[in-house]
């Protein structure tokens, strides 16, 4: 799961482009100890649904336990992240891209429900516990996207259809924003853009006086509101996401332990692996050899 996941908005790719989910079961025991996913956000609506152990997701900031037989409820847009859980922790993850719900014909629960959704101007509760059939829903949507039996497409927009409304009737409070252009959300929109040349520059030498260039304000003000959203510092986050990055080379390749350090934008290989222990717990050559040990039993 941690590998399929950019740190900055991530653009989903859908496997299959006859319907606009995707869906997988996950077994916590093979996640970098770092945590199950890094810091993202994406314009999809995701569902989690723990099945044994538990997790901590962050949204929004806000760190929300979800145990065995709860849900986690990542709404379009919404920043979120996990690093703390249960190795013996499994779980089915619902991706689902907000277009599966709307018409060709403008309809008014679409305006009502489907735009405010996706706009942000609707949120649904972070954390849904004890029901039943919201998480065997989401089972259910896993089991039949990866088996594709005889017209599936329409069982799963059924059953995405339902889920929406168990999660709009039963699932707790629904808040409704007004839309305002508030100094919060002009330093959020700015983030989003820090984020996202982050991860298309990692591999480069990131300097401060290229944001400064593109968001047109002080360094000072860039990193105080940067703090102030993410909760780090924006060395910490550089780091971070040379790390993640480091990790999925590590797992997936036979490249040498000083090249992907230098592809994933570290000057310094000493330095790397100061970071890189720092952030993970083991070295870069454990993590290898764990993996791969893992791999083959």
């Amino acid at each position: 799961m941690a590998q399929n996941y950019i740190i900055y908005q991530e653009n989903v790719q859908m496997p299959n482009q006859e319907i606009g989910i995707n869906s997988f079961y996950y077994d916590c025991i093979n996640a970098p100890t770092s945590g199950v996913f890094p810091l993202h956000w994406h314009k999809c609506m995701e569902l989690i649904a723990v099945q044994s152990g538990w997790l901590e997701v962050e949204i929004e900031r806000k760190a929300y336990l979800i145990d065995a037989g709860s849900v986690a409820v990542i709404n379009p847009q919404q920043l979120h992240s996990c690093t703390r859980f249960d190795p013996h922790t499994t779980l089915y993850c619902l991706i689902i891209d907000m277009d599966i719900f709307r018409s060709r014909y403008v309809e008014s629960l679409e305006e009502k429900f489907i735009t405010p959704l996706m706009e942000g101007r609707i949120t649904l509760p972070s954390r849904v516990c004890g029901n039943s059939e919201l998480n065997n829903g989401i089972r259910t949507c896993s089991e039949i996207f990866t088996g594709h039996p005889d017209a599936y497409q329409l069982r799963l927009k059924a059953l995405l259809f339902q889920m929406l409304f168990l999660l709009f009737t039963q699932c707790g409070e629904v808040r409704s924003i007004e839309q305002k252009k508030t100094p919060a959300s002009l330093s959020r929109e700015r983030v989003n853009t820090i984020l996202q040349y982050v991860d298309e520059h990692y591999a480069e030498r990131i300097k401060l006086d290229d944001l400064v260039e593109i968001l047109h304000i002080n360094k000072y003000y860039i990193c105080k509101i940067f703090q102030q959203c993410i909760g780090k510092t924006f060395l910490d986050y550089v780091n971070l996401v040379r790390i993640q990055k480091a990790v999925d080379m590590i797992v997936s390749t036979n490249d040498s332990i000083t090249a992907i350090a230098f592809a994933t934008g570290f000057q310094d290989i000493n330095y790397f692996s100061r970071i890189f222990k720092r952030t993970m717990g083991i070295s870069p050559t454990e993590l290898r050899k764990r993996h791969r040990g893992t791999t083959e039993a």
